[in-house]
């Protein structure tokens, strides 16, 4: 059975990149947000540092900003927008306050970062943006929300996109739309540790891939240096903000070793942190342990106060924290200009699926909910701006639903395998080499292609992402920032 819907604007995904786009142009269009879980269920929700923006100008400037985010992301960043996004810092906090987020009056200190600059609530930054946001689009007329609906491809044709089509309730439904949104957040899940939520499984790049528009940068795969070691995914992340507030990196000795490794030390960006966390963990366990104790700790950090000792019985103001490096974020993903706009024409990306420049080979902390908000009010003006009435195609009923049970657990487990270890924090010629070869051979044991349900996209849309990052990581055969050969 296929259904077919109209809208003026169609925005799949609901983080920061989604629910904002959407609330902007929802003053003038008719909008559907679609997700493929429960609204709340995104990265965003989980991110705890917060927004970098530059708030004290007696002390900090837009031209630092720009240099920690140039000299992070290796100078492979496009200037141009760099400037762009951290200008807008100021604007952004100022929209967020205007839709009742009420950020701490303190500015954190990150890794990577000159100042204190990233504006916060404690550590639940994201979660208090989720919320708020979604508080907003749940009032507005013109937003219409599919909770639980699964996307399988693009609706397009002549490089034009009309839309895509979805998957509930055994029903294929088609969703036409003159503009199309892409905010379908990450791809952590194409690893086998991660902080990223169940959901991050690389939808709308896999998505885009399939139907021709252009993908870049995609083997620079950020490993957040701090996350709780346990065994189950996702793993707590431990934000850099600890160590702004005076928690230090120590290997199994008790020895503070990241001046080993950069002047910075503890503070140093991500992915010299990662590095250096990786050799050191060859020895034995690495800890985050505050350097003076302070009761204020556990009113500072809630959430991640709380989890540890939940998860470890640990107390995070005192206890030495065991720590190690798992798959976090994406810089790279569907390439954009400066608007928001694709490859392909009436298709935009925001967010961390999109690839706009401004993270280079790696990103600096808390630039994401920057990003992501700075391209939702870009990606919203060009749409109000340049909206066309555009021609609907019905979507033909080219899939299945799936009427028996696919095991496919053990089969993602194997792909996750593949890229944790040879398309991981360290990548090798023959690693990857072989990597490509297995994950290709793959293909083969999925079901038929018209057979669709939940676990049988998610299956494949890891595996299309799987291999377009080997296959980039093959094709960069240097080192640089968060991609790591040997």
């Amino acid at each position: 059975m296929t259904k077919n819907i109209q809208t003026d604007v169609l925005v799949i995904g609901s983080g920061i990149g989604g629910l904002l786009t959407a609330l902007l142009i929802s003053k003038n269009k008719k909008i559907i947000i679609v997700t493929k879980s429960s609204l709340s269920q995104t990265a965003t929700r989980l991110a705890q540092g917060g927004i970098a923006a530059v708030q004290n100008f007696e002390q900090d400037s837009f031209r630092e900003h720009e240099a920690d985010t140039i000299k992070a992301g290796h100078s492979i960043n496009k200037p141009r927008i760099v400037k762009e996004v951290v200008e807008m810092g100021p604007e952004i906090i100022a929209l967020l306050e205007s839709l009742h987020i009420h950020f701490d009056e303190s500015l954190h200190l990150e890794g990577g970062h000159s100042h204190h600059r990233v504006v916060h609530i404690k550590d639940m930054t994201g979660k208090i943006i989720e919320e708020k946001l979604i508080q907003a689009v749940r009032k507005s007329k013109n937003i219409h929300i599919y909770e639980h609906m699964l996307a399988i491809n693009l609706l397009y044709g002549n490089n034009i996109c009309h839309g895509a089509t979805f998957f509930k309730n055994n029903t294929i439904v088609g969703i036409q739309a003159s503009e199309t949104v892409l905010a379908t957040g990450g791809i952590g899940q194409v690893y086998l540790h991660t902080t990223n939520p169940g959901v991050a499984t690389g939808d709308g790049i896999a998505m885009a891939s399939r139907a021709g528009v252009e993908i870049e940068g995609m083997e620079f795969i950020q490993f957040h240096p701090t996350a709780l070691e346990e065994n189950k995914t996702p793993q707590l992340l431990l934000s850099e903000a600890l160590r702004g507030a005076g928690a230090r990196i120590l290997n199994s000795k008790g020895e503070h070793f990241m001046k080993k490794y950069d002047e910075r030390g503890d503070l140093s960006s991500r992915d010299i942190v990662t590095k250096a966390i990786f050799e050191e963990l060859k020895k034995g366990q690495v800890y985050l342990q505050f350097e003076v104790y302070k009761k204020s700790i556990h009113k500072d950090f809630p959430t991640i106060s709380a989890a540890i000792k939940q998860k470890k019985n640990l107390d995070l103001a005192k206890d030495m924290i065991p720590i190690t490096p798992v798959a976090h974020y994406l810089c790279g993903g569907i390439k954009t200009d400066g608007h928001g706009k694709t490859s392909m024409k009436h298709l935009y990306a925001v967010g961390e699926c999109a690839s706009t420049g401004l993270h280079g080979a790696n990103r600096l902390a808390s630039n994401s909910l920057l990003e992501a908000a700075a391209f939702a009010v870009k990606t919203a003006e060009h749409v109000l701006k340049n909206y066309t009435k555009n021609k609907t195609i019905k979507a033909q009923a080219k899939f299945t639903p799936a009427t028996q049970t696919y095991k496919l657990k053990s089969l993602r487990k194997k792909i996750q395998t593949i890229m944790w270890e040879k398309v991981g924090i360290l990548r090798t010629t023959e690693g990857l080499k072989t990597a490509v070869q297995e994950l290709t051979s793959i293909r083969n044991l999925l079901p038929p292609p018209h057979l669709i349900n939940r676990e049988i996209s998610d299956t494949k849309n890891i595996l299309d992402v799987s291999l377009i990052i080997a296959k980039a990581a093959t094709a960069r055969k240097k080192s640089i920032g968060c991609h790591w050969r040997v």
